[in-house]
Formats: C-alpha cells, sequence, structure tokens
C-alpha cells in the first residue's frame, strides 16, 4: 500500500511539474528544436572555464570545468550536452567529479548524449558546475585533431566543433542560441604555441587554483591563459596548438598574426605580405559597410594542413586549410580569387556568423549566403583588376543550378528538427544560392535600402541571434515595401524557374514586343518574383539594356530597339537574375557562330553559361560544344572565364561522348590545348591549359605530359610542383595499358614523394600519392581502398576526400561499378561519423563515375528498397543522380549518333 501510495505521489508531482512547464523536453540523441528552445528560454549568462592538457601523442585530451549559468524558477534540471562517438565507450566513464553549487552529485543521468543534473543541485539565480572530462584526439573523426608533420615529427592539435560538435569536446550547451563567455587555459608541451579566440598569454603559474590547476605546470610543459571571450557560440569557439612558425602583420589596427607549420615557413613567408594585405583591407571594407567596429579584440589566421574546409570562421581565429593559401601548384588568377574568396569569406563572419548569429540552422544560409556575397563585394574593392561580379556567377550560379533543378533539392531555409541532422544543410544551396538569391534581392531592392537594413540588423543583434524575418523586417523598414510575398517565394520555396524570352521585331516602330516567361524547373509551380535586365544585342556588338520586372510567371513588354532588328536577346544581362535563362533558338543559332565577336567579357561569360544550360538540357549537342571551345578558347584572356570553358568542354569530352566521337575530336583538342599550353599570353592562361589537357589526354597528349613531368618539355612560366606531378601520375595509373615508360616512372613513384618532401617540405606528396595510386586500373588496387575507406580509422578523412575522384575515373565505371552500391549503403555511417561535405563529396564520386543504364537502376534500386533512409540523405542521393540521369540522356540522344 504504502509503495502505490509512493508511486501515486510521484506520478502526480511529475505531471504537476509538466503542467507548470518547469520539466525540460526528455533530451533525445542530438539537440533537439524543443531542447533548445527550453533552455534558450530558462537559460542565460552563460560562462565556461575550461582547463585542457595536451600532450604529445595522447589519445584523449583531459580537462577540468567550470560553467556558470543563470536560471530562472522554472528551469528543472540541467540538461547539458556530452556525445561519445565511440559507441563502444560508456558516456559516463569520461567524465567524473561533478559538483553542482559546492555540492557533489552523483545522481547524474547520462541519457542519450546528455548529462542530467538533478533540480534538486539548482537553484534560481546563478549555478556553478564543476567536473573532470575526458574527449578523444585523433587523426580522423574527433572534433579534436591530430596532424603529424612526418617531415620534422612535428605534432599539431586543433579543434573543430562546427555545427555541434563541441559536445564531444566537453560537456556545454551546444547550441547557437546559448552565447557564452568562454575563458581558456591550456597546458601543452613547452615548443608549442596555442592560439584561441582571444588574446592569450604563456603563464608561468597562477595565483589560484580555483580552475584545479596546481601552482606550477607540469615539467617541460607551459601554461597558457587566454582572457575572457565576447559572447560567442559554442561551435565558434576554438583553439589550435603546435610548434607553430608565426607572423605578425605590424600595420595591422587588428594584431593579426599569421600561424603555419614550420615546415612551411618559407613558403608562408612568400605569401605573408598579400594575405596581410588582402586580410586588412577586408576588415576595413567591412567595418564601413556593416557600420560597425571589428566586433572581437584580435583577429588570427591559423593554416591548417588537412583542414576539413576551406576555413572556418572562429572569432577572432580563423582557420584556414593550408592549401587554400600557400598554393600547391603555380597559381592562376583563378586560385588567387579562390584565395581571396575564402579569407574574404571568413572575414566577413566575423560579422554575419559570430557577431549576429542564426538562432538555429534552419537560418544556416543567413550567414553562409552572405558571408559569401560580402566577400564578393570586397573582391570588387580591393581586387579591382577582376570582375567581381562576372566571377561570382562562374563560381556560384552554376554550382547553384547543379542541385536546384534535381529533386533533391531543399528550399534555403531548411527545417531542422535536431542539430544532429545540421550536417545535411550544407550544400549548394546555402553557399551559392542564397549569395545568388541576396544579389538579386539588393537589385530588386535597391543598393542603399539593402546595405540599411543590413547594418540594422548588426546593431540591434550584436553578440545575439538573428532569424530571417529579422532580415525581412529590416529590409521592409528600409523599403517601406510589404516583402513577405516575395522573401517566402525565394527562401521557402525549392527549386528555381526556366526563363526563356520570346521576341519579335517590329520595323515599324523599331521596337521588340518581349516576352519573359518562367516556369517551374520541377514543375511544382512556383513563381519567383524578380527583377531582371535584357539586353538587345545588333550586328557589330552595339546593344540596348531594359530593365523588367518578372512579378508572375509571365511578363510582357514593348523595348524600344534603336539599332533595328537585334541579332540576338538574352533576358539576364549583367546576371542579377537566379534562374536557368536559355536562349531561344534564333539567339542561339547566332551566338554559336559569333560567340567571338560579343566584346562584353561578362556578356560573353553569361552566353558560355547558357550554352551549357542547353547542352545539359540535351538541346544542344554536346560535340557541339567541343567543337566551339576549339575554335573560341584562344580568344579569352582571363584565366577564371577560361577554366570554366574548358572544364566544361572537358565534361563533355570524357562523359557525353561516344568512344567513336572523342577519337574523332581528340586529335584537334589536343592540339589546339599543348599549342595554347606553350603559347598563351600569359603563365595563368598556359597553367589552365595544361590542366585541361591533363584531364583529357587520350593519345599523344600522354606523351607530352610524360615530357613535362620527366623535364624534357617545360611550360613557359609554369613551376612542376608536387601536385602537378602526382596529378600526371594519375593519369598514368587510369590508363589501361600503360607505355612501358609511364610503368617505369609508375614504379619509382616513391622517388617522387622523397623528392617533392626534400624540394618544398612538409609530407603532403604522401597525400597526393595515395590520391594517383587510386586511378589503377586493377580489381585489386580498387578493393583495397574501398576497404581502406571503411575500415582504416587512422587513415585522415582528407586523404579519402584526396582519392575519391580518382577511384572514381569515368574512364573506369566498369571497374568500381561493383562498388556503386556498397557505397551508397554506407550512407547512414557516414552521416552519423563524418564531417561537413563528405557525403556530398562521396556521393558525387561513387555516382559521378558512372554513365549507363545499369548504374542508373542501381541508384533507382537502391531508393526503392531502403524505405527508412533518411530523408536528406534521399534527398542528396537523388541530388546526384541527376547527374548520371542527364547523362545518360544526353548520350542516348546524341551520342548513339553517328560521329
Amino acid at each position: 500500500m504504502c509503495v502505490r501510495l509512493l508511486f501515486a505521489l510521484s506520478l502526480l508531482s511529475l505531471l504537476c511539474a509538466a503542467a507548470r512547464g518547469d520539466e525540460p523536453p526528455r533530451p533525445g540523441p542530438g539537440v533537439s528544436r524543443e531542447l533548445a528552445r527550453w533552455r534558450a528560454a530558462h537559460y542565460r549568462d552563460v560562462r565556461y572555464l575550461l582547463s585542457v592538457r595536451l600532450e604529445r601523442g595522447a589519445e584523449l585530451m583531459r580537462g577540468e570545468l567550470r560553467i556558470r549559468v543563470v536560471l530562472d524558477s522554472a528551469a528543472g534540471d540541467l540538461v547539458l550536452d556530452w556525445r561519445v562517438t565511440d559507441k563502444n565507450v560508456d558516456p559516463a566513464s569520461r567524465v567524473s567529479d561533478i559538483h553542482a553549487n559546492g555540492r557533489e552529485v552523483r545522481d547524474a543521468r547520462f541519457e542519450d548524449e546528455h548529462v542530467r543534473i538533478p533540480r534538486q543541485y539548482l537553484k534560481r539565480g546563478e549555478n556553478v558546475v564543476t567536473m573532470s572530462f575526458a574527449s578523444p584526439v585523433s587523426t580522423s573523426g574527433s572534433a579534436v585533431t591530430r596532424y603529424l608533420d612526418r617531415e620534422d615529427n612535428s605534432e599539431y592539435v586543433y579543434t573543430l566543433f562546427v555545427p555541434s560538435d563541441a559536445s564531444t569536446a566537453f560537456p556545454c550547451f551546444d547550441q547557437p542560441d546559448l552565447k557564452a563567455r568562454f575563458t581558456l587555459r591550456v597546458t601543452a608541451p613547452e615548443s608549442w604555441t596555442v592560439v584561441s579566440n582571444a588574446e592569450g598569454r604563456v603563464q608561468p603559474e597562477f595565483d589560484d587554483t580555483s580552475g584545479g590547476l596546481p601552482q606550477s605546470p607540469p615539467a617541460g610543459a607551459r601554461w597558457h591563459w587566454f582572457a575572457e571571450t565576447e559572447p560567442v557560440s559554442t561551435y565558434q569557439f576554438a583553439f589550435a596548438a603546435g610548434p607553430f612558425a608565426e607572423f605578425k602583420d605590424e600595420g595591422s589596427a587588428y594584431k593579426t598574426r599569421l600561424f603555419v607549420r614550420r615546415s612551411k615557413a618559407e613558403r608562408a613567408k612568400k605569401e605573408s605580405a598579400e594575405v596581410f594585405r588582402l586580410n586588412r583591407g577586408a576588415l576595413k571594407f567591412f567595418e564601413d559597410y556593416f557600420a560597425h567596429k571589428f566586433p572581437f579584440t584580435k583577429y588570427d589566421l591559423v593554416l591548417l594542413p588537412e583542414f576539413a574546409y576551406g576555413g572556418m570562421e572562429h572569432a577572432g581565429a580563423t582557420f584556414l586549410r593550408e592549401e587554400s593559401v600557400l598554393f600547391p601548384s603555380d597559381p592562376t588568377a583563378g586560385d588567387l580569387l579562390s584565395r581571396a574568396d575564402v579569407m574574404l569569406h571568413e572575414a566577413a563572419h566575423q560579422w554575419f556568423g559570430d557577431l549576429v548569429t542564426m538562432r538555429w540552422f534552419d537560418d544556416l544560409w543567413l550567414k553562409e549566403g552572405f558571408a559569401t556575397f560580402m566577400a564578393y563585394k570586397a573582391v570588387a574593392a580591393l581586387m579591382p583588376e577582376y570582375d567581381a561580379w562576372k566571377v561570382f556567377h562562374l563560381r556560384n550560379k552554376p554550382l547553384a543550378y547543379l542541385t536546384d533543378v534535381t529533386k533533391g533539392t531543399t528550399p534555403i531555409f531548411q527545417e531542422i528538427a535536431n542539430l544532429s541532422a545540421a550536417k545535411s544543410a550544407y550544400g549548394n544551396i546555402v553557399y551559392r544560392k542564397a549569395p545568388s538569391m541576396l544579389r538579386q534581392a539588393e537589385f530588386y531592392l535597391g543598393e542603399r535600402e539593402f546595405r540599411d537594413a543590413v547594418r540594422l540588423v548588426v546593431r540591434e543583434h550584436a553578440y545575439a541571434n538573428a532569424t530571417w524575418d529579422d532580415l525581412v523586417r529590416a529590409f521592409e523598414r528600409t523599403s517601406r515595401r510589404k516583402l513577405g510575398a516575395w522573401a517566402d517565394a525565394w527562401v521557402k520555396r525549392r527549386g528555381m524557374p526556366d526563363v526563356r524570352a520570346g521576341w519579335d521585331y517590329s520595323p515599324g516602330d523599331r521596337s521588340v514586343k518581349l516576352i519573359l516567361k518562367q516556369r517551374d524547373v520541377l514543375g511544382e509551380g512556383g513563381v519567383w518574383p524578380m527583377r531582371v535586365k535584357v539586353i538587345l544585342v545588333y550586328e557589330g556588338g552595339a546593344a540596348h539594356v531594359a530593365p523588367v520586372l518578372l512579378s508572375g510567371d509571365t511578363a510582357a513588354v514593348n523595348v524600344a530597339s534603336p539599332g533595328g532588328r537585334p541579332s540576338f536577346v538574352f533576358a539576364n544581362s549583367e546576371d542579377y537574375g537566379y534562374g536557368r535563362f536559355l536562349l531561344d533558338e534564333v539567339s542561339r543559332a547566332y551566338v554559336v557562330k559569333n560567340l567571338g565577336a560579343v566584346r562584353d567579357d561578362f556578356l560573353r561569360a553569361l552566353l558560355w553559361g547558357s550554352l551549357w544550360d542547353s547542352v545539359r538540357e540535351a538541346e544542344m549537342a554536346p560535340a557541339d560544344f567541343v567543337e566551339l571551345a576549339i575554335r573560341e578558347a584562344a580568344r579569352e584572356r582571363d584565366d577564371v572565364a577560361l577554366q570554366f570553358i574548358l572544364s566544361r568542354a572537358a565534361t563533355a569530352f570524357t562523359r557525353y561522348l561516344s568512344e567513336e566521337q572523342r577519337q574523332r575530336l581528340a586529335p584537334r583538342f589536343e592540339a589546339m590545348l599543348g599549342e595554347r599550353m606553350m603559347k598563351a599570353e600569359t603563365a595563368g592562361l598556359r597553367i589552365t591549359y595544361f590542366r585541361t589537357l591533363r584531364e583529357v589526354a587520350t593519345g599523344d597528349a600522354v606523351a607530352t605530359l610524360r615530357d613535362i613531368l620527366t623535364g624534357k618539355l617545360q611550360v613557359p612560366g609554369m613551376t612542376l610542383r608536387a601536385r602537378d606531378r602526382f596529378d600526371i601520375l594519375r593519369v598514368f595509373y587510369e590508363r589501361s595499358t600503360p607505355d612501358p615508360a609511364d610503368r617505369k616512372i609508375l614504379d619509382d613513384i616513391d622517388k617522387y614523394v622523397e623528392r617533392t618532401a626534400r624540394e618544398e617540405g612538409g609530407d603532403d606528396a604522401r597525400r597526393y600519392a595515395y590520391a594517383a595510386r587510386a586511378a589503377g586500373n586493377d580489381p585489386e588496387v580498387k578493393k583495397k581502398y574501398f576497404e581502406q575507406y571503411l575500415g582504416d580509422k587512422d587513415l585522415p578523412e582528407s586523404w579519402i576526400e584526396a582519392s575519391l575522384s580518382s577511384f572514381n575515373s569515368p574512364r573506369q565505371s566498369a571497374l568500381t561499378f561493383p562498388y556503386l552500391a556498397p557505397a551508397l549503403g554506407e550512407l547512414p555511417a557516414l552521416k552519423r561519423t563524418r564531417k561537413i561535405f563528405f557525403v556530398n563529396g562521396w556521393l558525387a564520386s561513387f555516382i559521378g563515375g558512372q554513365c549507363d543504364e545499369r548504374a542508373l537502376g542501381a541508384v533507382g534500386g537502391f531508393l526503392e528498397s531502403e524505405k527508412t533512409l533518411d530523408e536528406d540523405l534521399r534527398r542528396k542521393v537523388l541530388e546526384a543522380a541527376d547527374g548520371l540521369e542527364r547523362c545518360v540522356r544526353i548520350r542516348r540522344r546524341y551520342a548513339a549518333a553517328a560521329p
């Protein structure tokens, strides 16, 4: 009877607590939106004091944690996030000595990736929770990564917590809208430098032991103590440690230092002046644009080998992939712009991302889209020798369209129910469509109205969080327009328009009756209101531009045509519109015949893109596109545009043509590339031709590559570097029957590894060699690599990513087809264990390496049979499968025809 009564009273107590609303949602795996909202409503003023110990070769990072958090009276139990990625490890075994407000907590509950501290240890107001913890340090698969430079046996350790991996390193509230102030203390080997978000100093001894540290550091170690940060989200907190070489920007108001591993110090020294110039200019530009001073106490740049992304915008200390800054081969203008792009993108994040942070990852695009858009605004200001918006088009629009035409696309705003799914939000829609939409938004609203709205958001949400709705309201305030329907169309509707321009010339009044029609490429009935500029171009090159507002599915306007009958009409001059803008038949025929006569570089680049879209829509023969490239490429003087043209021509040549068509076109295509590789006007152009020749080489071009590798032939102005050597070696591995001379070279590949390490420092050659060997035209090679991808836990992700395209060479599709189904079957595990972008690259390679009906059937069969596949993974498969379906369709129409 007493037991029953006690049970009833307990149940009543729980029900009453639920009714009062003072019980947090039951935590499940990850961080649910409901839990995040609960904590954001009841927790505030969070502060972390982290004391961690880094030791050479240690598999665990050990530390002590103190959390201060203010709770209201309805907060209930305190729920911390704590995720142990190794399923064989008990989460409770990695946390010990938990105290709350001075009382030992022996009944903390470890539930579904959380630590729950019962409410009886807590109070209204400020609470102090302390504990000890241990978390993994590994070369791959952990939030704290170790890199061993085999050139000098130096070790480097760094963190990467985005989107929600901080909770795998230490218990925390791992959600973007619980910003916190961090104080960091690090014990590290005495030869190491430590970099973090705030300014730090080497501390010989501490005046107190409040952090649980002794008075003096261990023998052979030093203490590093960092000041408290401004409020930042957990994913923006970071540190890196190792025997870095350090360079200071003496002229910087931002206290900028550049850190690089010791073996790359000489390379970094050569690049540092330009890196610092760009960085200083960018930060000043953004201060002026956002009307807000740089928001943190300093801004460091840390170059990390094999970093998972091009860059990561940790507040006050951006981490950059080493190869993004220190070029692995002689740079073209495109490479220089890529470096500027990533540096300026991460710098822009210090305002839009770190100072003002999205409230939840469904607004991930808000920070990423803004960072890319703002980066190109800075390029326009800091690198006027380039046409920034032409480059913006070439680098962003085609990739956005590549995804947005597929059944796997998503709206820009993506519903994220749990942060465990946040990694799936990253991709072309966030990084490419979002900035493209912002460019249209600026044109639609007005440049000044757009800027003033952005300044409002920065001012009103500094060191806090904002949403898309906050920005829309700011747009409405500055433009004095109602924008709800416009905003929903662009951000909450998936897909994109296909915009076609129909026109008829009236000689009587010298006008063109223009009819613009848009249709949803997915057939879901979407309409996207936009402003565009339609251009009418006449014989001789004269042009007339007419602005058109396309608010519905059709816009009909009469446009004055002072030049008479246009030679062609294009509906997206200057690229303000977003969508597929194909030429009408009359215009396309003229452009194909007279493309070289189009003098405007930007317009010509847009027309090349439109023609390529016609190839992808099976409205233009891929062989015709290759022919056009053979005829017109030499007219291009911009290697960024040239790279776009030649890469598309190479795709058409290697993927869309039949073997007979390739044999017919190869001699002239390779001859043009080889001739321009030696005689083009600039080194950047020559390097671009060399890189394309390498990718399409079939006959005599392979012998040319051999001569370049062995030094018999020198491309003027190009230094043959490690990446170039191993990319040529990849071509030799790829061939089914290597020439005896090539076979001898491959047998000596280890000599190239040693030579590269000796000449260039570092151990990058080992990664390059691994990627090259993946192209081996041998079933045993493919078997070995696939087993390593899945079973070798010590194999860095960067090595896998570097080798995937070699493994899946389109020329070896028959050899790699048996791995397609197993690769698809691994998707749930890869989503769980790998970092952002890995699944995208995995699918692009394994599906993209195929182009036949059998592969299309295998992908369709997988989707049909895997009924429980996570929806985000299903979308990614559909996205990758679109390229395969197009390849099959294009070949069916054009490759089957007589060459």
